[in-house]
């Protein structure tokens, strides 16, 4: 008989003491993941909100300089005389006044008048809109007719502008007012109010460019004041001022002036499109920032902030010479 032989097989567990323990490190490690979970997700969506502050900003600034670059635009009619020369940009320090464009009004460009506010500044800017330098819309007559577009993306009605505005000839003058105004979600946002010509004054809506925009402050390189006829003053920049500086003055009796500005410094402060995420970050780990009048700031909403400064040349802005600045003359031709 075969003996059969037992093997007895020994079952052993943890001890509560190494279960403790086991669990303890467990609970380490997952609370060390969830911390760098956490920390990695807030920085990436800081990352991206910082990416569409950058973008908002170039949008902004890219569409001023293409407006700005314009300013003074005209075609040249067979005399061989512009077809526009009147004043090609006007700016208001702490925005347009009450009837102006901020508010809804269709006041005229030599009619301008400007809020005494310390808010962000506006800016009109005035050239012979064309296929060549504008899109294409429908203006207001029946049936429509495809013209040049104002900042509004409506067409603007060919119209005499009269010798008050610059044209003695039917054109489609562009008339576009630049200024910051909350949206319809009270977000402060780049606007614009074109005008299309109806009338002669009438002005399109206004649209909401670009979001996330708080504050435009513009500065104004201006040349040396010209002189006696028969002077021959030189065309170098030589002071960059503000829309109110005696230099150019801030009423309709200065309008003139303005044919000094040959180059206009911009500076928008821009946020990002919602606060930055919590995560281990207090306000002082978002950091400062320099506004656009040079003052450094702190965060203390957790929107993050940059201001972007920019200088645009005025192509079509070349200051005559020699002759005094006199209403109604052409600032662009070189005869007295």
């Amino acid at each position: 008989m075969l003996l059969q032989q037992r093997t007895r097989i020994h079952q052993a567990g943890v001890s509560l003491v190494e279960l403790m323990v086991a669990m303890t490190i467990g609970l380490f490690l997952m609370g060390a993941v969830g911390i760098i979970y956490v920390n990695t997700s807030s920085t990436s969506r800081s990352s991206t909100l910082e990416s569409q502050m950058n973008e908002d900003a170039s949008l902004a600034l890219e569409i001023l300089q293409q407006q700005i670059r314009l300013a003074g635009y005209s075609t040249i009619g067979a005399t061989g005389a512009r077809n526009f020369s009147g004043s090609a940009v006007r700016g208001c320090d702490g925005g347009f006044g009450t009837a102006g464009a901020n508010n809804g009004g269709t006041l005229a460009f030599s009619a301008l008048t400007c809020d005494s506010g310390t808010g962000p500044d506006a800016l009109a800017v005035r050239y012979e809109g064309t296929v060549l330098n504008s899109q294409l819309a429908d203006d207001s007559s029946a049936p429509p007719v495809k013209r040049p577009a104002n900042c509004s993306h409506n067409g603007i009605n060919n119209w005499v502008a009269g010798a008050a505005e610059g044209s003695a000839l039917p054109i489609a003058l562009a008339d576009n007012r630049y200024y910051i105004a909350n949206d319809a979600n009270n977000v402060p946002s780049l606007f614009c109010k074109g005008r299309d010509g109806s009338a002669g004054t009438g002005f399109s809506a206004a649209a909401a460019l670009i979001p996330n925009i708080e504050d435009m402050q513009i500065r104004y390189g201006i040349t040396n004041a010209f002189g006696a006829t028969g002077t021959n003053v030189p065309h170098q920049i030589t002071a960059y001022v503000d829309a109110g500086d005696a230099e150019l003055g801030n009423t309709v009796a200065d309008i003139p002036n303005w044919a000094r500005v040959t180059a206009i410094r911009i500076c928008l402060l821009a946020r990002t499109a919602n606060p930055v995420p919590p995560g281990s970050n207090d306000f002082a780990d978002l950091g400062q920032y320099t506004d656009c009048s040079g003052t450094v700031q702190t965060n203390t909403d957790r929107f993050l902030r940059r201001a972007y400064v920019t200088t645009i040349n005025l192509r079509n802005m070349r200051p005559r010479i020699p002759a005094s600045y006199e209403p109604g003359r052409n600032p662009f031709s070189d005869d007295s």
